[in-house]
């Protein structure tokens, strides 16, 4: 009788076992994809510092939009993941972490290099250089290698700085002979995004075989979101939209 009974429970569990599970729909809690929520809310961030970058020179960008951008991008991701599971494949890519390479000269040089070391975990050293110290300080710079043989350090960024301004700014330092971001080498897959009258456009761009080299593929997928519903855009119709075309010129995609 015990055999019979185990048995019975065996092929039930495997009943259950084989059954899919049902689909889920748009808005469930289960549907989101399956990125980790910490990078995914790492994607958004990126994708809303670009948008902040893009329309403003401060050296800060805005704090609570910078919140709000991220949001806003995360759930238009989400959403066009789960109708289009694929695209969870391409995820937008941190250029340059936030660094910068800064080439020194004179005073300055002597004093960074005296006073700074590899790996700081907090604001770096006065240098006693008025205007670089203010600087290091409104952008909250973290140190992250010095290289005294070539007279370059180079220091990663506060969350809230804007890179394409801090730029401009440190060159216009005495002593400072050149600055400029420390990016990847080699192509990769990314996204971009836009949000033009209430709708946001996504261009996710697939990148595949030699990247170090530039990517010998790469395929371009036009999506909107907008009142939560996403939308593929084929390429003919997106590439005469005006929000599309604008962030293809941005990236030179082709």
């Amino acid at each position: 009788m015990a055999l019979v009974v185990g048995c019975a429970l065996l092929l039930v569990g495997l009943a259950i076992a084989a059954t899919p599970a049902a689909p889920a729909r748009a808005g469930e809690a289960g549907a989101t994809h399956a990125a980790p929520w910490a990078a995914a809310a790492a994607e958004a961030r990126i994708l809303a510092d670009r948008i902040l970058q893009r329309e403003s020179d401060a050296l800060l960008l805005e704090g609570p939009r910078q919140r709000t951008l991220g949001h806003e991008i995360k759930q238009a991701l989400s959403l066009i993941r789960q109708r289009y599971p694929a695209m969870a494949e391409t995820t937008a890519v941190d250029w340059h972490e936030r660094e910068l390479v800064l080439e020194l000269e004179g005073a300055l040089r002597n004093a960074v290099m005296g006073s700074w070391s590899n790996g700081e975990v907090s604001t770096p050293p006065h240098t006693g250089h008025v205007a670089f110290d203010a600087l290091n300080e409104t952008l909250s710079v973290r140190v992250a290698r010095v290289w005294p043989r070539i007279d370059s350090v180079i220091i990663r960024l506060g969350e809230r700085a804007n890179m394409p301004a801090a730029v401009p700014a440190y060159e216009a330092v005495n002593g400072v002979v050149s600055a400029y971001p420390n990016y990847h080498v080699g192509d990769f897959p990314d996204i971009e995004t836009a949000k033009v009258h209430g709708t946001w456009h996504v261009v996710f761009r697939k990148a595949w075989g030699d990247c170090p080299s530039g990517c010998i593929f790469r395929v371009l997928t036009f999506f909107t979101v907008a009142d939560g519903e996403a939308a593929l855009v084929e390429p003919a119709q997106a590439r005469g939209m005006a929000g599309f075309a604008a962030l293809v010129a941005a990236r030179g995609w082709r």
